[in-house]
């Protein structure tokens, strides 16, 4: 595949923003983001069951004036999706990188990939979601390596059609209830699982989730 990136471009630290040193898992490395919009938008990515490798910063727009840079990449579903966190004004390419834009949106096409334009104002109502993904990405993060896909499978193999939480950390007498969960998460972040209160309250041993 052409549209494949791994490592960040290096750029200057946009002025007042926000840095958070994070480790992804699906670009098995730590990474530097800047800006809450970024933040947020790196936690839908490790959530999204259908995104198998990410990259920040991939790229800059190619003649764009000021520098623009593309905020991630991600192979999603297979595809090579390219992702730009814009106010609400600017989505549709309103903003002053208009030609430049074009051009890198034919470019993006012909290479078969896609380009996704996400409003970064829409972070701020999925708030609750966000927080339960963020405590689901440390959570893995936290017992990687401890976590083998033979626990993730005896689990599959052994949970029931619906249970809350708290219930699935007691499952498996032999292991230890933070494992439990940690294996929880890793079945719902790739899609085995489905937990219908995620984007509503928080993660709690009471929460609901049920097979897919």
């Amino acid at each position: 595949m052409s549209l494949t990136f791994v490592k960040p471009l290096e750029i200057q630290r946009p002025y007042k923003s926000f840095r958070f040193d994070v480790y992804s898992l699906k670009a098995g490395r730590r990474m530097t983001l800047y800006g809450k919009a970024a933040l947020c938008q790196w936690l839908e990515l490790e959530a999204n069951s259908e995104v198998t490798a990410i990259c920040e910063r991939p790229l800059l727009i190619p003649d764009s004036k000021p520098k623009r840079v593309i905020d991630f990449w991600a192979l999603e579903g297979g595809v090579s999706t390219f992702y730009l966190l814009l106010r609400n004004g600017e989505i549709g390419g309103s903003f002053p990188l208009k030609l430049a834009y074009t051009d890198f949106c034919s470019w993006v096409a012909a290479e078969r990939g896609r380009i996704k334009e996400i409003a970064i104002d829409v972070f701020e109502s999925r708030r609750v979601r966000l927080d339960n993904f963020l405590v689901i990405v440390e959570h893995l993060v936290s017992h990687k390596g401890q976590v083998t896909p033979e626990l993730i499978d005896r689990f599959a193999a052994e949970l029931p059609h619906d249970f809350s939480l708290g219930q699935a950390e007691l499952l498996l007498l032999d292991v230890d209830p933070m494992l439990a969960r940690a294996a929880i998460f890793h079945l719902l972040s790739r899609g085995s699982l489905h937990c219908p209160s995620l984007d509503e309250a928080p993660l709690t041993p009471t929460t609901r989730l049920a097979r897919v």
